[in-house]
């Protein structure tokens, strides 16, 4: 799909032009579109993912990693810092 790889080149290219790159999840339900996310997100040097509203984080609030997004993300949500915020308008 020539949309996604000119998307995945501008990536790399601020990548590689020392440009900090974040993502923000804003209200994202599904665990495994999370952990597609953060796996994307380790592929192409993103320095931070910001997970806002309901969507759910790599580590519930016991202190257990969320098996869904695990076994999608790969270990890459153990490589990339995140961040929860219950706003994004408070975020940004």
């Amino acid at each position: 799909m020539q949309v996604e790889h000119s998307l995945v080149s501008s990536v790399r290219n601020c990548y590689h032009n020392d440009v900090k790159l974040s993502v923000i999840l804003d209200n994202i339900r599904s665990a495994h579109n999370v952990g597609s996310i953060f796996r994307t997100a380790d592929a192409v040097g993103v320095e931070k993912i910001f997970l806002c509203g309901v969507t759910p984080a790599p580590i519930d609030k016991f202190g257990r990693p969320v098996s869904d997004i695990a076994k999608v993300a790969l270990g890459a949500e153990k490589n990339i810092p995140w961040e929860e915020s219950k706003s994004t308008a408070l975020l940004i």
